[in-house]
């Protein structure tokens, strides 16, 4: 499968049950404080984003104990959640993704951070790892 729109590997998103206790250990392993903190009412989590290179390190804590990372949190006490790839056009991937019957969680894009529109491909069709596209605002 030729998949002309993923453009790079955006962040490692990781789960953790408090960005305040969380962000000093990881400002210490980078040696650089978050760059952007941001709350996704959508998806129930506040955000830290890390610079590393041309990617991120995304730290999540659930704002809301029926957010998926509240559960994750809860299961595995947290950890790598996610892996999320850039794509120019997420519509396009969906729609392919659709039409290869591949499982998703997101049938349409909806609000991210950085004003980024998001969807979630199941950890079923991809041995385990949930996956993330990421369009970034225009």
């Amino acid at each position: 499968m030729n998949v002309p729109f993923f453009l790079k590997i955006d962040h490692l998103g990781i789960a953790v049950p408090s960005l305040e206790a969380a962000v000093p250990t990881w400002t210490a392993l980078f040696g650089q404080p978050p760059e952007h903190f941001e709350e996704v009412p959508d998806q129930k989590v506040r955000t830290a984003f890390f610079s590393v290179g041309e990617s991120h390190f995304e730290l999540l804590e659930a704002t809301d104990p029926a957010s998926p990372i509240a559960a994750f949190i809860e299961k595995r006490r947290g950890g790598i959640h996610h892996v999320c790839v850039q794509v120019s056009d997420i519509d396009a991937a969906l729609a392919e993704y659709k039409r290869l019957g591949v499982r998703l969680i997101d049938q349409v894009a909806r609000p991210g951070a950085h004003g980024c529109r998001v969807a979630f491909v199941h950890p079923a069709a991809t041995g385990g790892v949930l996956l993330e596209l990421s369009e970034p605002a225009s």
